[in-house]
């Protein structure tokens, strides 16, 4: 019985090396590795630059220059010639009789505030660009 104190000893102590990392004893390669030699980069911060506020810009004189043009009552461009309209007549027929193309309407529709192939009447003075 006196040696059953250090066999006990010897075979906890041969337990405790063979479990499977609960002990708090390591073996040499599980070792971390601290290596000490590496330092970390120094932490540099950028210095913005000084402000420096855009210069401030005073507008530009504008003077309105005359309006030479005419003023027409009916709001049509001074541009292009009048017509009156007559029965039958669209604004698909009207472009395609001046400008050889139906598509092209929208060109008299244009010069014409307001005027739209339904409110297109009779009798009415537009202008054909």
């Amino acid at each position: 019985m006196k040696y059953t104190l250090p066999i006990l000893a010897i075979v906890l102590l041969a337990a405790g090396c063979q479990s499977n990392g609960s002990s708090s004893a390591m073996s040499p390669s599980s070792t971390p590795v601290t290596d000490v030699s590496m330092t970390p980069a120094p932490i540099t911060t950028a210095t913005p630059a000084a402000y420096t506020p855009a210069p401030v810009q005073t507008p530009a004189t504008v003077t309105p220059a005359m309006d030479t043009a005419p003023v027409l009552a009916s709001g049509a461009s001074s541009t292009g010639t009048t017509y009156k309209v007559k029965a039958g007549d669209t604004l698909w027929k009207l472009a395609a009789t001046h400008y050889g193309n139906g598509n092209q309407w929208k060109k008299i529709a244009d010069a014409n505030p307001g005027l739209t192939p339904s409110t297109l009447k009779v009798g009415q003075t537009i202008t054909i660009p």
